[in-house]
This record gives structure tokens, C-alpha cells and sequence, in this order.
């Protein structure tokens, strides 16, 4: 059936609609006939949710197990230590060195009782010691085995 070129361009759509117009059945009228049942919500979530809510949650954790796993690898190629690694050697370290100290510490006298002298004493004690070295005889000793 062709329509000629010279017919209106509505009456060619009503054609063309009629033509493959949908006919309903005895079968298609009798399930419209029927009531649809709506699923329930709780179906749909079972349906559709929850495989997507497992689908999130198992994708996230293979993913940080993944990414955890490469991060490992990586570290270890690279030579670098966990921090809880790296932590118990410091403390190892440190406690080496406090033993260290703490026998340094056993050796030394630690009196703190002992006086500090005063500066006018410090000098008092050099102009003593300068006396004792220039006295006659000494100086005389140092000049005759010519020593400073």
C-alpha cells in the first residue's frame, strides 16, 4: 500500500497506525481483566536490595584486602617497616641505652653535697699557685736547668 506523495501527512500516520494497531486477544483481555498484585516491599528488598547491599559491603572488602595486600608487598620490596616494627626496635634501642647509662651513671660519684667554689676563691687559689711557682729559689732552680 502506498499512499501518494500528494496525500495529506496526517491521513498517511492514521494509516500507517491502523495498519500495525495493536489487536488484543482473548488471553491479553482476560489478564487485564485481573487485578495486579504489587509486590510487597519486603520482596522487593529481598530482590533487589539485599543483593546489592552484599554486592557493596564484599566489593569494599576485597578491595581493602586488595589494596592492604599491595601495600605489604610494596613496603617490603622497598625495605620499609610496619610501625609496630619500627616502634619495638626503638624501644629496644632505648632500653640499650638506658642500660648503658645507668651502669655510666653506677661508676660516676654522684654527690651533690660537694661546695662549688666562688669566683674571688678561684682567684685567691691562682694568686697562691703563682706565688708558690715564683718563689726565689724555684725560680732560680728553673733558670739554672734552664727550664721555663
Amino acid at each position: 500500500m502506498m499512499s501518494n506523495p500528494k496525500s495529506s501527512p496526517s491521513s498517511s500516520l492514521k494509516s500507517f497506525q491502523e495498519q500495525y494497531k495493536l489487536r488484543p486477544t482473548a488471553a491479553g483481555i482476560k489478564k487485564a481483566a485481573s487485578p495486579i498484585q504489587q509486590p510487597s516491599n519486603f520482596h522487593l528488598f529481598v530482590k533487589a536490595g539485599l543483593p546489592f547491599l552484599l554486592f557493596s559491603v564484599g566489593a569494599s572488602l576485597v578491595l581493602k584486602s586488595a589494596v592492604e595486600g599491595k601495600n605489604i608487598e610494596r613496603d617490603k620490596s622497598k625495605g620499609l617497616v610496619s610501625k609496630s616494627e619500627r616502634q619495638a626496635r626503638l624501644d629496644s634501642e632505648k632500653d640499650d641505652m638506658m642500660e648503658k647509662l645507668n651502669k655510666k651513671w653506677k661508676k660516676q660519684d654522684l654527690d651533690n653535697t660537694k661546695r662549688i667554689e666562688r669566683p674571688e676563691e678561684i682567684l685567691e687559689r691562682r694568686k697562691k699557685e703563682r706565688e708558690d711557682r715564683n718563689r726565689w729559689h724555684r725560680r732560680a732552680w728553673r733558670w739554672v736547668t734552664f727550664q721555663q
